[in-house]
């Protein structure tokens, strides 16, 4: 086996309310490459994703009104560079999208994420995961998404982690109309694993999720 690579990623900016926003793809996709993105909204609403996306969550069980979602698909490779539609509610939103190679196939393993963890603090903290399958070489994921106009991304990135990517709808207007999202990633060979916690550079409403990205399996002898 060998761990599944990030060729590229990116991250959108919705500073202003809107019910569809563009979301920029990362500048480099390979053909079969697994994209997988990661959204916040400042309000109450369904998300819609375009056609063959497939949402693994949508969740709004933190104390604040905000939704945040993460979804998948695989790409064609002519996709680089280029934007797709999100549809929410009206307000400001904010985006990380990857672009991973090396990943088994969704048809044969979807990406996994742990059960969400929410809370209020300045310590956001993703849930312990056990993927299928045993341990792996697989691409772990910090993922968290919270209100307010902290630093983004956090300084403090969580131990053993790295390449910090954050998103933000910035500062203007009240606190509780902005939002931030967050992720860093990991290489490791291991049947589960539940990730550090991150410090928030102001306290709010916080949702935090592991995911795991498996490898291929092997090919037999």
């Amino acid at each position: 086996m060998a761990f599944p690579v990030v060729e590229s990623s990116t991250t959108t900016d919705k500073t202003a309310a809107e019910t569809t926003s563009a979301v920029a793809f990362p500048p480099t996709i390979s053909a079969g490459a697994l994209i997988v993105a990661i959204a916040r909204v400042t309000v109450a609403g369904a998300i819609g994703w375009p056609t063959n996306w497939v949402e693994l969550t949508e969740d709004s069980s933190d104390a604040s009104d905000d939704v945040t979602a993460i979804a998948y698909f695989t790409a064609v490779g002519t996709e680089d560079g280029t934007t797709f539609n999100v549809t929410h509610g009206n307000g400001r939103s904010a985006y990380i999208v990857y672009s991973i190679t090396g990943a088994a196939a969704p048809g044969t393993q979807a990406p996994q994420i742990s059960t969400v963890v929410v809370g209020t603090s300045t310590t956001p903290n993703p849930g312990l995961l056990t993927p299928t399958g045993g341990a792996k070489d697989y691409l772990w994921l910090w993922i968290g998404g919270w209100e307010g106009e902290q630093t983004s991304p956090p300084v403090d990135t969580p131990l053993n982690y790295t390449n910090p990517l954050g998103a933000n709808t910035g500062i203007t207007g009240a606190i509780a109309s902005n939002c931030r999202v967050a992720s860093w990633r990991r290489n490791l060979n291991a049947a589960s694993e539940n990730p550090p916690v991150t410090t928030l550079s102001a306290s709010d409403d916080w949702s935090a999720w592991t995911m795991a990205v498996h490898p291929p399996a092997p090919r037999p002898p």
